[in-house]
């Protein structure tokens, strides 16, 4: 259905920006092999299935160690972001949200937008890096 297309592509774009965000790199051991767009809480809930809190980087074998070992991927993120928005995070998952098609276009559109910049400025970071190397060569 056309509802499925755009889920679908939300997903593709969301993810895009969540692993280039994290610089393609697993924020749980650091690998930059097969990386994916790994959920703490399960996209099955529209709450948090695209919220930024909920989604990073990881290697398909962290990603796929979540689906049986919680524990790892949840530690990290309070080590890294608190208890509290652990829990903040854990209610709104709870929480049932429905999507009007429009909702995800917009949202298809806002991640395109993030993706495009972080992109360029990655370009540019490297560009910067490089011509400080070259001058530094000098």
């Amino acid at each position: 259905t056309e509802r499925k297309k755009l889920v679908s592509k939300l997903d593709k774009v969301f993810g895009d920006y969540i692993k280039a965000r994290d610089n393609y790199t697993c924020v749980l051991c650091g690998s930059k092999e097969r990386i994916q767009c790994g959920h703490l809480f399960t996209r099955a809930s529209y709450s948090t299935r695209w919220n930024e809190l909920n989604a990073h980087a990881q290697c398909a074998s962290c990603n796929m160690r979540h689906e049986y070992d919680f524990f790892p991927f949840q530690n990290w993120y309070v080590k890294k972001f608190s208890q509290q928005n652990y829990e903040d995070l854990y209610f709104q998952h709870k929480q049932v949200v429905k999507y009007k098609d429009w909702e995800l276009l917009d949202l298809i559109d806002y991640y395109k937008e993030k993706l495009k910049i972080k992109i360029s400025k990655g370009k540019k970071g490297k560009q910067m890096m490089a011509n400080a190397f070259c001058q530094w060569q000098m």
